[in-house]
């Protein structure tokens, strides 16, 4: 969504795109209208491996590496496609945007875990993890489609002060969703084959995927994998609400006087909801104590894995009680609290200040069963210059990984190009960490929004000036 096109945070000329990141801002747009046909992001952010001798400007022979050390390990990913997303002012205080979005959110920790590029098997691994016993750790997964409507009001619209409001609605599509969960693994030291080994002597497993994944089929074409994929998918809503300060200023400007301002400052609260599954016939809970399971059997059973389909045999060999889960399950979408000021400094120059705060943990108080992804935004400072045609962006952000990351971004007409970590472009170790946007937003032609700024303006000053004698019952 929006709150990862990072350039246009705050920006007039967000259009659309802005409801995502605050719906309370397509009130106070100076556009009658806009259409975002096409716009897509990825972004991801993770401490557990590098990849080398690559990046987006020479490619070359990219190796992935685990980075070798004890440590915990994460990885965040998100990724969109919007289509079709549009924005009209209904009025000077209002307005409504509306469209479809594909998402998918990946979440992945570790708890301290030693690594080493080179190690022979698990009892390797064990040995060089003796003093992080036990072991944790977890996966998220979540892709859905979603239709949005949102719609934006001043609530008060005075000349020093305008407060608007917004409530962006979703019906949402589960396409996929998969977790796996493993806590408090641990082994013990013994005799294993006549050489000094390791048994299992507790651990909890449970993992489990949308029963959809098992309708695909390998050798299907595309339309009939979209098909399949679409079998046994389940509807769900969500919702987002913000609200919006403005402080007017009387400036000229490609924005018009009717929607300039010294300040902006927004709240919004993001993806209020989950996806629903259907829990496949191959998902499990397992307990690891089972006694006598040598770390070599261990490596044995599962090296010869071959698929998804023989994992709950597998795990019977290992474990000592399991079941099957059936029913439903749901991933919490990344609700979080943004808090987000925009400055206008002078001419056409901007910057924007935001913090994401990650709500979903509170979804988890008093509950272990609740499952949901995150997003990895946390602190962003994006100065810019700005004008109808032209903007040049150069965000700052720092992640939920405790990663600081420069990007940049460029508008050329409707086209908005941006990258999230320049390292992607010029360093050599950086692209498992960053991402980009593209989007197209088209708006109305330079002569009808001067006509329409103008028209605005003489409507706000009609409202905010002569209401009241517009209210009289005599008028």
């Amino acid at each position: 969504m929006a709150q990862n096109y990072q350039a246009l945070h705050g920006s007039s000329y967000a259009g659309s795109l802005g409801a995502a990141n605050n719906p309370a801002s397509i009130a106070h747009m100076p556009f009658k209208w806009d259409i975002t046909p096409l716009a897509f992001q990825i972004k991801h952010s993770t401490n557990a491996f590098v990849i080398k001798d690559a990046s987006l400007l020479s490619p070359g022979n990219g190796v992935a590496e685990g980075i070798p050390g004890s440590r915990k390990r994460n990885l965040m990913a998100n990724q969109d496609v919007k289509i079709f997303n549009t924005r009209i002012r209904l009025s000077p205080q209002s307005a409504i945007a509306f469209g479809a979005s594909i998402r998918s959110y990946i979440s992945a920790s570790t708890s301290r875990v030693n690594w080493q590029e080179e190690f022979a098997d698990l009892r390797n691994f064990i040995d060089i993890n003796n003093g992080n016993f036990p072991l944790a750790a977890s996966v998220r997964g979540s892709g859905w489609a979603e239709l949005y409507g949102t719609y934006a009001l001043s609530i008060i619209n005075t000349d020093g002060a305008i407060l608007n409001a917004g409530v962006t609605l979703k019906v949402n599509r589960g396409l996929g969703g998969a977790y796996v969960t493993a806590d408090n693994l641990n082994v013990i030291t013994g005799i294993v084959n006549n050489s000094p080994g390791y048994f299992t002597t507790g651990g909890d497993v449970e993992y489990g995927y949308s029963s959809n994944f098992d309708d695909l089929k390998s050798n299907s074409s595309f339309s009939t994998s979209r098909k399949q994929l679409m079998q046994r998918t389940y509807s769900t809503f969500a919702a987002s609400v913000g609200a919006e300060f403005v402080i007017p200023a009387d400036i000229d400007g490609d924005e018009g006087n009717a929607y300039a301002y010294d300040l902006k400052v927004g709240v919004s609260i993001l993806d209020i909801g989950y996806n629903t599954f259907q829990y496949s016939t191959n998902s499990r809970q397992a307990i690891l104590n089972k006694a006598n399971v040598s770390d070599s059997a261990i490596q044995a059973v599962f090296e010869n894995l071959s698929s998804v389909n023989d994992l709950p045999d597998s795990l019977q060999i290992v474990a000592g009680a399991i079941s099957s889960i059936a029913g439903y399950f749901q991933l919490f979408q990344p609700m979080r609290l943004v808090i987000n000021a925009d400055k206008h400094l002078t001419g056409n120059f901007f910057i924007n200040g935001e913090i994401s705060l990650p709500l979903t943990s509170v979804l988890t108080i008093g509950r272990k069963d609740k499952l949901f992804v995150r997003d990895m935004n946390l602190l962003a400072l994006t100065p810019r210059y700005e004008k109808r045609t032209i903007g040049f962006y150069l965000p700052m952000l720092f992640n939920t990984n405790k990663q600081f990351w420069i990007g940049g971004a460029v508008k050329a007409g409707p086209l908005l190009l941006g990258i999230h970590n320049w390292g992607n472009l010029f360093g050599k170790q950086s692209l498992q960490n960053g991402g980009g946007y593209l989007a197209l937003i088209f708006r109305p032609g330079k002569k009808q929004q001067q006509a329409d700024s103008r028209q605005n303006l003489q409507a706000k000053k009609l409202s905010r000036q002569q209401q009241k004698y517009l209210e009289c019952p005599v008028l």
